[in-house]
């Protein structure tokens, strides 16, 4: 059988990246230079080292993620079906599966199943999310919510298991036949079991392997990668733990910057592999912004505003005041929720004349719905809406939509409709084996009316173009800074690569501003609805319409 040689020349970054021994490892760097490549060959190369069982198979499972399900098959899979043709790698579509199967020349084969899966299918992620996995390759990671990097760590290094065939073997006559891998402590002696028996260790080497362009200096890379923490965790002991399970690189720029001007930097790697060497890059420098020049070709953190903001009409100095809005205590509150894998509430007021005003935003980095509603929402409402009533709670439709994991859809849980009680009233316990107390939100959560992108941005741009009696029909808090930065551009159509007139995609870029956006159109809807306060005599009689929930009717 003759199998496709694979000529895979390391790059300087790329060799410190494949021989570092940290469980997960990251690289950054411009657009070009290889990144991607490093993570699926060390993929292969994971795969290839992985030691066989006792039929000679040496088996792994990858999973491989990407933001959007377009860019994973135009992008994600056609990098992966270059370097591992056809006769190296199987793959299928509907879902997308690699089988990377070959012989080996000391009779022994690899085999590694890669399942390609975009975040854009929550019901995907959530299947993949409950396999057990060798490895995790996060491709362009500043596009992916650290929940998922958390999630990635729970599930890898946990094929192959002892039943894939790595245990002892022994014949008829009591000879070991097969030797499986074992544990072996700090003097290099297997370990053992408390009966007596020895501890296996199938899975070889477990990996998390991550590659992006350059993020935002507050995106969670940058948190890991250059203050050694997340913002949410920075005592000591959370910096040891990233110092000893992370690894960081970043790629050099193709040119160094000198005035105006852009020389060709000598140290710049990959350039010999790219179509016309560094007039790759210099062709890129025509026609693009500065920030977009400062983020994708000198790989320097930074954020690119070269989409079509999804909010024009959006006036920073007109609709956000210099300070935060006030709570209009005599006014409900609503409140617009996002789920999936960035939990996000918005919560925001109507008065009676119609000006909607966002007051408070909540967004989540690494927790689940749960978490989030039980440590972070339910203890802001009762700090700062005490005994205020709720008018509304929305959700998108799709974390209250059922299907296989309807008892954990995000309205289910914020509704305590999963947790089961036994005949003295007491929860019983879940599948994980735990305990869960109800969350007693105090209000029920439903399904936003619709799901449809147009008639929710339509919900918003309504406020935005309107006056109230002098005012705008629109205003956030300086309190709320991911609704803002969205609106002023990080909440985008994206441009598309086309020649000619500039075109950009129909729906918004799924992205960290996204999430807050989404949120904040459920809220918009909400208060079309009719949730507008009475101001006549009679406003008291007509406060029926409300939900009859304090927020400390827990």
């Amino acid at each position: 059988m003759i199998i496709t040689t694979i000529n895979y020349i390391a790059s300087p970054t790329g060799a410190k990246f494949h021989a570092s021994n940290k469980v997960v490892r990251g690289v950054l760097g411009p657009v070009g230079n290889g990144k991607s490549v490093m993570c699926i060959n060390e993929i292969h190369r994971l795969a290839v080292l992985q030691e066989p069982n006792s039929d000679g198979i040496r088996k792994t499972k990858w999973g491989i993620f990407r933001n959007t399900y377009d860019q994973l098959e135009s992008t994600t899979l056609a990098t992966f079906k270059q370097w591992l043709p056809w006769d190296v790698c199987s793959i299928t579509m509907k879902p997308i599966r690699g089988m990377i199967k070959y012989p080996l020349a000391d009779g022994t084969t690899v085999e590694a199943l890669c399942m390609f899966v975009s975040v854009d299918r929550p019901d995907d992620v959530k299947k993949l999310l409950s396999l057990e996995l060798t490895g995790v390759f996060l491709n362009e990671a500043r596009e992916l919510p650290y929940a998922l990097v958390k999630a990635a760590r729970e599930r890898i290094g946990r094929y192959p298991s002892q039943i894939d065939g790595y245990t002892d073997v022994y014949d008829n006559n009591g000879e070991l036949t097969y030797s499986a891998p074992k544990e072996l402590d700090s003097s290099g002696n297997v370990t053992f079991n408390k009966d007596g028996t020895p501890k296996y260790k199938p899975c070889t080497r477990k990996a998390l392997l991550m590659d992006t362009n350059p993020p935002e200096d507050d995106h969670w890379w940058y948190q890991l990668a250059e203050d050694g923490c997340l913002k949410s965790n920075k005592s000591a002991e959370a910096k040891r733990a990233v110092t000893e399970i992370f690894d960081f690189f970043r790629g050099p720029a193709p040119f160094l910057k000198e005035g105006d001007n852009y020389i060709d930097n000598p140290l710049a790697e990959n350039i010999k592999f790219l179509p016309g060497g560094y007039k790759y890059y210099r062709d890129m420098l025509a026609g693009n912004s500065e920030d977009h020049i400062n983020v994708m070709i000198m790989g320097n953190y930074g954020t690119i505003k070269d989409g079509k903001p999804v909010y024009p009409q959006y006036n920073d100095r007109i609709h956000c005041p210099e300070k935060p809005l006030k709570i209009l205590e005599d006014l409900p509150i609503g409140l617009g929720w996002d789920g999936g894998l960035t939990p996000t509430c918005i919560i925001g007021q109507q008065t009676e004349r119609g000006q909607l005003r966002i007051i408070a935003e909540m967004v989540s980095e690494d927790m689940g719905v749960r978490q989030f509603a039980r440590d972070i929402v339910k203890p802001f409402l009762q700090r700062n809406f005490y005994g205020m009533k709720i008018a509304f709670s929305y959700i998108d439709p799709a974390g209250a939509g059922r299907g296989e994991a309807e008892a954990k859809s995000a309205m289910n849980i914020l509704n305590d409709e999963y947790i089961e009680y036994n005949e003295d009233g007491e929860s019983v316990l879940n599948e994980d084996g735990d305990i869960l107390q109800p969350l007693n939100m105090g209000f029920e959560t439903e399904k936003a009316p619709t799901n449809d992108p147009t008639r929710r941005i339509d919900a918003v741009t309504s406020y935005l173009i309107k006056m109230v009696d002098g005012e705008p029909g629109y205003l956030v808090s300086r309190s709320c800074p991911m609704i803002r930065k969205g609106k002023i551009g990080g909440y985008q159509y994206k441009r598309m690569q086309m020649s000619g007139e500039e075109r950009y995609k129909d729906k918004p870029d799924k992205n960290k501003y996204s999430h807050p956006a989404d949120a904040e159109q459920y809220l918009a809807l909400g208060f079309m609805g009719g949730y507008v306060v009475d101001s006549s005599d009679d406003y008291d009689d007509d406060f029926d319409d409300y939900e009859d929930v304090g927020v400390m009717g827990y």
